[in-house]
């Protein structure tokens, strides 16, 4: 009986400063325990314990709605249950997935689509400004309908950042690449010269040793590599893990030439006759 009392209490009692008129975000990355100890410390629910069981009775998180709640006035528990559960938030989350490899304008056009009232190049200019190109991290991305240019571009930068240091060490970084910047250059060059983690890899050893000897890269993906050597000053799109990581963990191998032949597949060549070769029996 005191169980059950306890329970009424939990689901009838309504925090005495409930914050009416506050907004509350839910995103793509929060579990149900995330979600329901925040609303038990900002003062929505008086039990995270029962709102977690409650919600999990009706199928759990995944059925908890991504998106910016409104409150005009206090819920009780099972009211607050039904607004995460049931309907849809008052304002929706916009989802945007930047694939491996894109630009920045490619970035900028996808959440124009996805969002009209953004700029692409107010969204540029922000890239810009904030020196992230080569940062905008490629991922699915949930916003609001109030996130602006340059908050979009801090939440992609941001993620970078969180995803770099949690999948690489900061000082992998070795000659005759300098810093991250560098790193991030031939990365967004991967992702134009190779698909998959073993090509990427094996094309940036090519690449390193080309580095390493003065050899101009000369790769499609990136023109002036033709005309001048050593790495483009900026990256030419914004790589993704696989791409970071074959820079900073290359294959080694005896190679200095690769191609693409016509069914897809790479090639290799460790001499320049070779590599003609090469082009004649899978290009032409």
């Amino acid at each position: 009986m005191i169980f059950l009392g306890y329970g009424y209490y939990i689901t009838r009692t309504v925090p005495s400063d409930f914050p009416v008129g506050k907004q509350f975000m839910v995103d793509e990355n929060e579990s149900l325990r995330s979600v329901s100890l925040r609303l038990e410390s900002e003062h929505y629910i008086t039990s995270a314990l029962w709102f977690r069981a409650w919600v999990s009775s009706l199928g759990g998180d995944r059925h908890i709605q991504l998106g910016n709640y409104d409150f005009d006035r206090p819920y009780v528990l099972g009211g607050m249950v039904k607004r995460f559960v049931f309907e849809n938030p008052s304002k929706p989350l916009i989802q945007v997935t930047v694939p491996e490899g894109s630009t920045s304008k490619e970035v900028a056009k996808l959440l124009h689509d996805a969002s009209p009232v953004l700029s692409i190049d107010v969204f540029l200019k922000k890239v810009s400004e904030q020196n992230a190109e080569g940062k905008l991290f490629p991922s699915t991305y949930y916003l609001l309908p109030s996130h602006r240019e340059g908050d979009i571009v801090n939440m992609m930068t941001e993620t970078f950042e969180k995803k770099y240091s949690s999948s690489f060490s900061w000082t992998a970084i070795s000659e005759p690449l300098k810093d991250l910047e560098e790193v991030i250059v031939l990365a967004s060059i991967l992702e134009g010269e190779a698909k998959g983690e073993t090509d990427m890899q094996m094309v940036a050893g090519i690449l390193l040793t080309r580095l390493k000897s003065g050899m101009p890269l000369q790769v499609d993906a990136s023109k002036v590599t033709y005309s001048e050597r050593g790495l483009p000053s900026l990256p030419i799109n914004n790589p993704g893990l696989i791409a970071l990581g074959a820079v900073l963990h290359p294959s080694t191998s005896p190679y200095l030439f690769y191609i693409t032949g016509k069914d897809g597949k790479m090639y290799y060549a460790k001499t320049f006759d070779e590599h003609k070769r090469n082009i004649q029996k899978y290009l032409r």
